[in-house]
């Protein structure tokens, strides 16, 4: 093909046709720059088809650890609802002498929540990986929506250690409750010992300085499960948001 312009080149210089030759070299330049278009819009695809896939499989992985901290935060709603109902229980008897309550779970007064969400653990730069505006600003918000109830959480536990404090001063603890079983705090409520007696946790309730705590981690507990509540939603719906931006 070069062979070929070349000698087309040659015949119109040796019949002197200068005016048609130039108007041959524009031609080939025209042509030159319209394969340097081409090609370069042939790799622009190519690039932009590489983008997206690799941007889909960021999602999907993104979208498995959002599933997981889903549920998570359905256990954390669980639980909080649990430590909420004892500290409901405790000034019925504390401050109002209820007789017919029994303490379903003492131990519950020292806990805290296992908070500790992989989303945005897994891919805290998740959002310069994305080339949906929208979804961007969607993940941006979830991921500012997890900082408040990360600082919401923190004063809850800032609280509880204070109710940990109280109750080793106090001397609220039974030791031999612990030692003398599998030592275990886990999820599985028959192998907990019963470190704190209702008893002991009873004749807490009418002290007024534990009373105070017990309004305080009320307080924090319950701005807690607001945070928690707003972030479930939320990331139910960036779910459903990326569920449908993958499968378009």
């Amino acid at each position: 093909m070069i062979k070929f312009f070349r000698k087309i080149r040659y015949n119109l210089m040796e019949q002197n046709k200068t005016g048609k030759y130039f108007k041959y070299a524009i031609g080939e330049i025209i042509l030159v720059v319209i394969g340097i278009l081409i090609a370069l819009q042939i790799n622009n695809w190519n690039e932009n088809r590489k983008s997206l896939i690799n941007e889909r499989v960021v999602l999907t992985k993104f979208l498995q650890d959002l599933e997981s901290d889903s549920t998570f935060f359905q256990f954390n709603n669980y639980r909080l609802k649990d430590i909420n109902q004892l500290h409901t229980d405790l000034y019925k008897i504390g401050l109002k002498d209820a007789k017919n309550i029994t303490l379903k779970e003492p131990n519950y007064i020292r806990r805290n929540l296992r908070y500790n969400p992989i989303a945005r653990e897994n891919n805290p730069d998740i959002t310069s990986k994305l080339n949906d505006k929208t979804l961007r600003e969607r993940v941006q918000n979830y991921y500012r929506q997890m900082s408040d109830t990360d600082e919401s959480n923190s004063e809850f536990d800032a609280v509880v250690l204070k109710i940990r404090e109280f109750l080793r001063k106090r001397k609220g603890h039974n030791l031999s409750a612990w030692f003398e079983s599998k030592m275990s705090l886990g999820e599985n409520i028959e192998t907990v010992p019963d470190i704190i007696s209702s008893e002991s946790l009873e004749l807490l309730s009418k002290d007024e300085d534990f009373q105070q705590l017990l309004f305080e981690s009320s307080i924090k507990l319950n701005e807690l499960r607001v945070f928690i509540n707003v972030l479930t939603k939320d990331n139910s719906a960036l779910m459903e948001t990326i569920r449908t931006y993958i499968n378009d």
